[in-house]
Formats: structure tokens, C-alpha cells, sequence
């Protein structure tokens, strides 16, 4: 029986946008309130991933939120319709435990950080979603909002510093400034430095290099003969031998999972338990191999 991949793969992206989107409508009932500016955000959203309307259940919380734009008292007026909605949503076929939360937790930092205004109600129930769903802890991202929330979650109160600490953290994932879009072009610059990625010296003569992610510039073959011609060696596979991982920076509009992929993880994760892997984004390892 031959697979069917594009229906396999037009399943997956539905169900990455169904956990993506209901993330993002958690994070905008965070604390109990619904703003214009964060309603005008999910419209932009749906803009950006119009497939969202095919996805089981979701229309009819869309045609909610067009109403809503209208009339932004519709939305708290009328809440037990959209909770019913939201639940018929989330019991979808489509929502796995833990996989679903992984991509939920990154909806609901979007739709927290959408009007770019983080309330101490909404940071403290952030606080309390992650605390509901502790068994993500060995998500990256999940950890970084652990540490950036430390003092809220030691003192139970939400300081000045603590919101930009958090700011900072989302804006290596999401556009801030644009209704908290995924980024979905990796980049690490020096106006914008993500601290995940390495900035310093980078050789390639008898080094290890292992990509990750879809690339505009070069196929998987015409990389390997541009690592091997300057004396690197090429590997498909991750592993702690691996001395840089490149992350390719395709942009996947149906991109639903806020991070860099399982390579990219996994990395960060050897990283902490001592290994040297060394992440690249795809420019810069370009002007390396280019000499610039």
C-alpha cells in the first residue's frame, strides 16, 4: 500500500496549528480579560495561517472572534459560548497529550505577549500554567520561562525586571512587534543576539558539522561538497562527537512548534550535560564558509 505523504502531512500541520492556536486563545484568557489589540492579533494570525479555518472546530470560534473585533464587549458578554467552543476544540481528535502541550505552551506565550503588555495577573497565571503542566519541564522552552519567572515563583509576586527578563526570552521565538507571530526565519544578530547560538571563532578543518531544518541556499548534497571542500566532515546524524549543529532557516509557514526542531534540543540539552556541540544559524555558518 503506497503512503499517502501529502495527507499525512497536510494531518500533521493541521493538528500543529490546532495546538498552536489553542494555546493561543489560553494565553489571551490568561487573566481573565480580553483586549481589543490581542482579538486584532488572532485575526492577523489567521491571516498568516488561513489553513487554520480547515482545522476541526476552529470556525466556529473564528466567526466569535470577527463579532468580537466589532464589538470587543461581545467576547466577555457571550465567554461560556467561546469556553464551549474552546472545549469542543480541545477535545478534537486531533489533540495528543503532552506533544499538544509542548505546542500549546508556545500558542500560550503568544497570546500573552500579543499586545505586547504582560499584566501581573496574566505573568501569575503563567506562572500557574506552567505549574499545572510541570511534566513539560524537559521542553527547552518551558525551561527558559522556569528561569525567567524565578522570582515569581519564590516571592509569588511580579516585579519590573521579571516582565523584561520575559520579554526577552519570548522574543527569541515570537515576533514582538507583530502581534506575536513565530519567528520563522532563525537569526542571531547583534542588535537581537540569541544566546543559544555561538558568536565566536568557528573552524572547519577536520571539525564536525550536522544541519538541521529546510534550506533556500543548498541542497543536502551541495552542503556536504561545501563542508568537505574546506576540510570538514559532514554527518547526517546528531550525536556528542558533532562539533556544530547549523540550523537552516527556511521559513515553514505551517510552523507550530516555537523552537528549532528535536536536533536542536537535543543539542541543548548535551550542551548542559557538558558535551561542546557549538549551534550555528545558517548565515553565519555561510559566511564561513564563503571567508567573510
Amino acid at each position: 500500500m503506497e503512503l499517502d505523504l501529502n495527507r499525512i502531512n497536510y494531518n500533521a500541520n493541521q493538528s500543529k496549528l490546532g495546538n498552536l492556536f489553542l494555546g493561543f486563545f489560553e494565553g489571551l484568557f490568561l487573566d481573565g480579560r480580553v483586549r481589543l489589540q490581542e482579538i486584532e492579533a488572532l485575526i492577523k494570525w489567521v491571516e498568516q495561517y488561513p489553513d487554520a479555518v480547515t482545522v476541526p472546530h476552529f470556525e466556529p470560534l473564528y466567526q466569535v472572534l470577527l463579532k468580537a473585533a466589532e464589538d470587543p464587549q461581545f467576547l466577555m458578554a457571550n465567554h461560556q459560548e467561546v469556553q464551549t467552543h474552546l472545549d469542543l476544540f480541545k477535545n478534537s481528535k486531533y489533540f495528543k497529550e503532552h506533544t499538544c502541550d509542548v505546542q500549546r505552551l508556545h500558542g500560550v506565550l503568544a497570546g500573552l505577549a500579543c499586545d505586547s503588555d504582560y499584566t501581573d495577573d496574566e505573568v501569575l497565571a503563567l506562572n500557574a500554567w506552567l505549574d499545572r503542566y510541570d511534566y513539560l519541564k524537559d521542553d527547552p522552552i518551558y525551561k527558559e520561562i522556569i528561569v525567567a519567572l524565578n522570582h515569581v515563583r519564590i516571592l509569588n509576586r511580579v516585579s519590573g525586571d521579571t516582565k523584561e527578563v520575559l520579554r526577552l526570552t519570548l522574543g527569541k521565538y515570537i515576533q514582538l512587534n507583530n502581534f506575536g507571530l513565530p519567528q520563522v526565519r532563525v537569526s542571531s544578530t547583534e542588535d537581537n543576539k540569541n544566546p543559544d547560538f555561538y558568536h565566536g571563532n568557528v573552524e572547519l578543518i577536520g571539525k564536525t558539522i550536522c544541519l538541521t531544518g529546510a534550506s533556500a541556499r543548498y541542497s543536502k548534497a551541495e552542503w556536504k561538497q561545501a563542508i568537505e571542500s574546506q576540510g570538514g566532515v559532514f554527518k547526517d546524524d546528531l550525536t556528542k562527537t558533532v562539533d556544530y549543529l547549523v540550523i537552516c532557516n527556511k521559513g515553514n509557514p505551517h510552523w507550530a512548534h516555537m523552537s528549532y526542531g528535536r536536533k536542536f534540543e537535543q543539542a541543548l540539552k548535551w550542551q548542559k550535560d557538558g558535551a561542546n556541540i557549538r549551534i550555528l544559524t545558517e548565515d553565519d555558518f555561510v559566511k564561513v564558509l564563503v571567508g567573510e
